[in-house]
């Protein structure tokens, strides 16, 4: 783009006449600079609008940058949608991992990267033994969802970790489940 052209656009951008700078850069055939005008202004309606009808590789961009918007507001879901629709499930991974929310994670990971579910749990379960007897109740409730998931051999592996958390009958609760699952898998 000339250097008077963008110098023109950035001066409308700056006066807040921002239909007038979007026009100019889609006729100088720029409207990733229009979508990324509307990003930077926080105008997400504007900045998707623009991108879905001009440029669609930067409709991403423009989810990602509404996305930390929300985060800012600290409004998590609307975050978590925002990313999964701009295909970066990884952004909220790492967030709920940090965060010590591993269902969230794990939610995740089942829907939307599915290969690399062993990962999580095997990182989910190195975090619970480090933390001991309180870790020994999150592999309980790791162990619930990967039942509710239907992932009856992973959450019999969770269950046989529980031990040596100074609580017998959750050792004991947890010996039990494993018993009813593989009696039910004869």
């Amino acid at each position: 783009m000339e250097a008077g052209v963008k110098k023109s656009l950035e001066e409308r951008d700056g006066e807040g006449k921002f239909e007038e700078a979007k026009a100019e850069f889609i006729r100088a055939g720029t409207p990733k600079e229009a979508a990324l005008m509307f990003v930077h202004n926080q105008a997400w309606e504007a900045a998707q609008q623009v991108a879905e009808a001009h440029d669609p590789d930067t409709v991403a961009e423009a989810l990602v940058g509404q996305a930390w918007g929300a985060l800012e507001e600290k409004d998590i879901q609307k975050a978590e949608g925002l990313l999964l629709r701009a295909q970066r499930p990884g952004l909220p991974i790492n967030y709920y991992e940090e965060a010590g929310l591993w269902s969230d994670a794990l939610w995740i990971y089942k829907d939307y990267v599915r290969g690399q579910l062993e990962v999580l749990r095997e990182e989910y379960e190195r975090e619970a033994t480090k933390k001991g007897a309180r870790g020994m109740e999150g592999l309980v409730d790791q162990a619930r969802q990967w039942e509710q998931a239907g992932e009856y051999s992973r959450a019999v592996d969770c269950y046989l970790k529980v031990r040596g958390s100074g609580s017998s009958s959750l050792v004991e609760k947890c010996w039990m489940k494993v018993e009813r699952h593989r009696s039910s898998e004869c």
